[in-house]
């Protein structure tokens, strides 16, 4: 999840400003080439969809940890918009396939109130976002290359051990949800979770460039994506205990409206203190949600975690191949990300109203 996650599919967001000041990239053209990785993960996780247990999901993922490595090494030899927006999309799919398939592999090889263990392997992404934050930090005086590569050669690092783990065979039981779930169906939970993806996006596109953009916060940029990263590491575990306290729904309500706030928070005060509050929001809740929502439809439909979860997944990767394109429009029109940021803030506090009068 580091590699394939936090840096395959989010070192964009740490290294987006050095691709803007080297490669002359505008905000239009950023967000398409993000809807371009977007794009691969949503074809990676309706691949990941089909795919069967067994060698074909080893195969699969083994292939998803090699594309990922090569294509963050590939993108520090191009400069033109379309080999950046073909190399990202080559990514995308990788991500997605890594995501969907080791997901699905750890959630059926989990038992019932053991769900909490679940953020152990999505404290990873976490990981993975603080270290291209640091990163890009560490490499802001270099040539815009010389984060990538330090990347690409980090992720093969990381390649190494996971690239031998294989998937066990078998699922385990999972206790189907009670009947009295009321209005909360897969149906309703695919609408909240393509809300989440079109939304928390936005920030996970352009929140580094956006602080950049503010007067006497350009220093800061960096490390508010650490500080986001730093968050997400354990946010799936706090977020899995709160469920199991008020119940997934409730934890996911809070989750929501919280992560709303934060995206607003900085597009409406410029001030460091902001900036930093809105990136701890942020990040301690993208993950977190993830985490809960797809352990919730795993236990609404118990009979197959791979097909639910890919289904799932590939609405929420509709809604973030759409944002990233749309709020770069919007940006460019307006001359500022804060009206894409709040109308982002807008569609997850949405997702948390719909979830709220799911009783």
């Amino acid at each position: 999840m580091a590699l394939a996650m936090g840096i395959g599919r989010f070192a964009y967001t740490a290294l987006l400003p050095s691709l803007k000041a080297g490669l002359g990239f505008d905000a239009a053209a950023g967000g398409a080439i993000a809807s371009a990785n977007l794009i691969g993960y949503l074809i990676g996780v309706l691949w990941a969809r089909h795919t069967p247990h067994g060698r074909p999901r080893t195969w699969l993922i083994q292939s998803g940890l090699l594309l990922s490595v090569a294509s963050t090494a590939a993108v520090a030899a191009v400069s033109g918009f379309p080999a950046w927006a073909g190399l990202r999309f080559v990514g995308g799919v990788a991500s997605g396939l890594v995501f969907v398939l080791v997901s699905a592999t750890v959630l059926e090889g989990l038992p019932s109130g053991a769900e909490p263990l679940a953020g152990i392997l999505y404290a990873g992404v976490g990981i993975g976002i603080a270290l291209s934050g640091a990163t890009s930090a560490a490499l802001s005086a270099s040539p815009w290359q010389h984060a990538w590569i330090f990347l690409a050669a980090l992720s093969a690092v990381l390649a190494v051990p996971a690239f031998f783990l294989s998937p066990a065979g078998g699922t385990k039981p999972v206790q189907p949800l009670a009947t009295t779930s009321g209005s909360l169906t897969l149906r309703r939970l695919g609408v909240v979770y393509f809300l989440e993806g079109l939304g928390y996006i936005v920030s996970g596109t352009f929140a580094v460039a956006a602080v950049q953009q503010m007067p006497g916060l350009s220093a800061w940029a960096p490390w508010v994506w650490v500080a986001a990263g730093v968050a997400a590491a354990p946010s799936a575990i706090f977020w899995s205990r709160i469920a199991r306290r008020v119940g997934s729904r409730k934890a996911l309500v809070f989750a929501y409206a919280a992560q709303a706030a934060g995206m607003a928070v900085p597009a409406l005060s410029h001030s460091a203190a902001a900036a930093v509050v809105g990136a701890l929001l942020f990040g301690g809740t993208f993950v977190g949600i993830v985490t809960v929502l797809l352990d919730l439809a795993r236990r609404l439909d118990p009979t197959s975690a791979s097909r639910t979860i890919g289904s799932l997944t590939a609405v929420y990767g509709i809604g973030q191949a759409a944002g990233p394109l749309l709020a770069g429009w919007l940006t460019r029109a307006a001359g500022s990300p804060a009206p894409a940021v709040l109308s982002a803030s807008a569609a997850v506090a949405l997702g948390a109203m719909l979830l709220a009068a799911a009783e």
